[in-house]
């Protein structure tokens, strides 16, 4: 794009050229050949301030494709980070729902026995024990994983033995009782559904009765438990 001073240097020439080959060149002429110059520098002159303008929009264009990239960047290492998340979070899913399928368990008193204070009824016949977490020899059910669980249990009383109570304990902590008045087999039953952390234990336990009464057996008296959702 030529530059000002260049047409000026042109624009000189002609004038000088002309007047040298032709001393009748009037004023009017040279006015005239004055304005057609001045013309033509203030036209380089615009496109001179175009031609900035232009480098100027092609700068800040540039600066912004830059930031752009930058952003894109960001984006894909942010999408990136929420995609291992999400896989992982679903593998965690995965694993607390294959650890906490098939946890449940159903047993039941073979025979009648008599009971001291406290002691921990021992529900001997098992029906149902999938995940292996309930202990017939010991009467604990053990929770696998940790999750919301639900326990019940029914007692019913030897013939016409005296006020039978049982509770059901979390880790020594009474959670639910159940009680039979010991007239002619009665029974009691309780539901309770808790939140029980891994390793917690639960189990069914006498209580206020020192006196030795018997629990009925024969399946009459049962105790059962399973997983309703792992956490």
């Amino acid at each position: 794009m030529p530059s000002i001073a260049l047409v000026q240097f042109v624009c000189l020439c002609v004038l000088t050229s002309l007047v040298t080959c032709d001393s009748d060149v009037t004023k009017e002429t040279l006015s005239s050949l004055q304005q057609q110059v001045q013309t033509l520098q203030a036209a380089c002159q615009r496109q001179n301030d175009e031609h900035q303008e232009f480098k100027d929009c092609i700068k800040r264009l540039t600066v912004e494709n830059h930031k752009q990239n930058e952003r894109i960047e960001d984006l894909e290492a942010e999408n990136k980070l929420l995609k291992d998340y999400l896989q992982s979070d679903g593998s965690q899913q995965r694993r607390v729902s294959e650890e906490g399928a098939g946890i449940g368990f159903s047993a039941s008193l073979s025979t009648p026995k008599a009971l001291g204070e406290h002691q921990i009824i021992v529900f001997d016949t098992v029906v149902t024990n999938d995940g292996d977490s309930y202990d017939p020899h010991q009467g604990h059910f053990t929770a696998p994983v940790t999750g919301l669980y639900a326990f019940s249990v029914t007692v019913m009383c030897d013939g016409s033995e005296s006020n039978l109570h049982a509770a059901i304990m979390r880790d020594g902590q009474m959670i639910g009782k159940a009680y039979a008045n010991g007239s002619s087999y009665d029974n009691g039953s309780k539901l309770v559904v808790v939140q029980l952390e891994a390793g917690q234990m639960v189990w069914v336990e006498h209580f206020s009765d020192p006196s030795g009464y018997k629990i009925h057996g024969y399946g009459h008296s049962a105790f059962s438990g399973f997983l309703i959702m792992a956490y």
